[in-house]
């Protein structure tokens, strides 16, 4: 887990306002291969990668429990991606017939 601070100015009650940055970490192995590279590239072939995803949240901390959102919601949120992801054929999945990284990451 990693934090970023950031203040702002909240210009309507002169207040300083504190926005925090998380963000959580998730990895997961998967097979692909690009289906639109020139003839011969190695990446038109079948292969597999750890494919890292950190998921970013920002928003000002709650007074009562401190935080922005609980880290194991936001690990419920994110499992049934995870679930169709891990372990999985990434071309088979609606979405992701061209699984590049740009459109997986849009995807997600």
């Amino acid at each position: 887990m990693a934090k970023r601070v950031k203040s702002r100015l909240d210009s309507a009650s002169s207040l300083r306002v504190h926005t925090v940055e998380i963000f959580k970490e998730f990895t997961f192995e998967s097979a692909h291969r690009l289906p639109h590279v020139p003839q011969g590239h190695k990446c038109g072939r079948l292969h597999g990668h750890s494919f890292r995803v950190a998921l970013y949240i920002s928003g000002p901390v709650d007074s009562h429990t401190g935080w922005i959102r609980d880290f194991g919601e936001i690990k419920s949120i994110f499992k049934p991606l995870y679930e169709r992801l891990d372990h999985n054929y990434l071309n088979d999945i609606p979405g992701l017939e061209n699984p590049t990284s740009e459109n997986l990451a849009k995807w997600i």
